[in-house]
């Protein structure tokens, strides 16, 4: 395949743009691998050190929506209880007065 006029110009401006990136990179990172392995360990464990604390904030919110629920399931568990006992009351007294009235009506 013929080469087409120019190409290795091309080829030459991209090379010089990657290695002008690799420069940019190098001193974004330093000068050698272990840098960049650093500070990936430095972005990871910072990145811990906020989840860590976002878990910790979670958790208070959630013990002090517990605690400000708490009572309102006590009261509710009370009015639960009242309101079928007084149900059962007054099953039972419907369930005599049937009976009594039941009893007079065969007499």
């Amino acid at each position: 395949m013929p080469a087409t006029p120019g190409s290795d110009n091309t080829n030459d401006d991209e090379l010089a743009q990657l290695r002008a990136e690799v420069d940019r990179l190098r001193a974004l990172v330093g000068p050698n691998e272990q840098s960049y392995i650093q500070l990936k360990t430095e972005i990871w464990s910072a990145r811990d050190a906020v989840i860590g604390a976002e878990n910790g904030l979670l958790r208070g919110q959630v013990k002090s929506m517990h605690a400000a629920v708490a009572p309102t399931l006590m009261i509710h568990q009370f009015l639960k209880d009242e309101v079928l006992l007084r149900i059962k009351r007054w099953r039972t007294y419907v369930r005599r007065l049937v009976i009594k009235v039941g009893k007079k009506l065969r007499r």
